[in-house]
């Protein structure tokens, strides 16, 4: 072997040494808030210890997750965020969607009140119909959020205690499930909360399973939203067409919360569509690509939707993309 095959052959060694060690499971010991969890699991949910502990200490600290959680990202006006979700190819797959499952969809809308199109129209923006899951290993996520992300650790710490008592439960491989770099698992990104205790077997096949069956997201999604506080048959929101006066922008803020009594909105001079709307609203505004402003009031049900992602951007384009799938059905 020549000096320089034994260089190679030694930086080779080196380097696969030490990407063996930065995979080697972690100490638990090391991070206070995955020894609290354990403490607590052991002694509230009854998770035997050395069980616990081996699948914790399987995980890897994932430096990528942590860096796309610190990330600042630039807010997006609604011009340009409503683009990326309000165009023919997302509407041309909603349609084909609803199509495919339109008996689950339709029994989802009977049963809990949510319609069709707001169900196809989330899972549409949350994974593009179930076609674009995640590819984050969400044990090594949750364990890496808990461990080494003091700002959200006391959440996420939440959210793995979730996730392992319900794939114990459930007879899932922990280290098996992919999903968001936040932990968000399946076809409508439920967190390991939401998958307790808003998912459903929709197909009665004993399983809540949210990763390969589309009929359990559907009625997950519906009742999701009705745990929220979905109203049926109410709007989601109306457009108000003109200016307002000063009185009526001073009530214009960030949140969907109905905060205003609608026959308040209407004495100030709001003009839009009440009548199918809740009896308390918000106004909002969204960022067109003129720079100018348009106002909505947001009804109970939008901010319903707001309580899956707390964002307006995020509901209003659930909303579109929902109006427009039903206009070309």
């Amino acid at each position: 072997m020549t000096a320089c095959e034994k260089f190679l052959a030694c930086f080779f060694a080196t380097l696969l040494c030490l990407v063996t060690e930065s995979a080697l499971a972690l100490n638990i010991s090391d991070y206070p808030e995955l020894e609290d969890l354990v403490q607590t699991m052991i002694e509230e949910d009854g998770y035997p210890q050395d069980e616990l502990r081996e699948v914790i200490e399987s995980a890897t600290i994932n430096n990528k997750t942590l860096e796309l959680m610190d990330r600042q990202w630039k807010a997006v006006p609604w011009h340009q965020y409503r683009k990326l979700f309000i165009n023919n190819r997302r509407i041309r797959n909603g349609i084909e969607f609803w199509n495919r499952h339109k008996e689950s969809l339709s029994r989802a809308e009977a049963e809990y009140g949510v319609p069709a199109s707001v169900i196809v129209a989330i899972i549409g923006v949350e994974t593009h119909y179930g076609k674009r899951k995640g590819n984050s290993n969400v044990l090594d996520s949750l364990v890496t959020l808990t461990a080494a992300y003091p700002r959200r650790s006391k959440y996420f710490k939440q959210e793995l205690r979730m996730f392992l008592n319900l794939a114990r439960r459930e007879s899932i491989e922990p280290d098996s499930v992919y999903g968001s770099f936040a932990g968000a698992i399946g076809i409508p990104q439920f967190m390991p909360s939401s998958y307790e205790n808003h998912s459903v077997d929709f197909n009665g096949n004993g399983i809540r399973d949210l990763v390969n069956e589309v009929e359990d997201a559907i009625g997950s999604v519906a009742n999701y939203l009705v745990n929220h506080g979905w109203k049926a048959g109410q709007e989601i929101y109306s457009d108000v067409p003109g200016n307002l006066s000063e009185n009526a922008l001073a009530l214009v803020g960030k949140s969907a919360k109905p905060q205003h009594a609608v026959e308040y909105l209407i004495s100030l001079g709001v003009q839009f569509n009440s009548g199918q709307g809740s009896r308390k609203a918000a106004l909002v505004r969204l960022t067109l690509d003129n720079g100018e402003y348009q106002h909505i009031v947001a009804f109970n049900n939008l901010y319903v939707i707001t309580r899956y992602n707390n964002s307006i951007n995020y509901s209003m384009a659930v909303a579109e993309l929902a109006e427009e799938i039903e206009k070309r059905l």
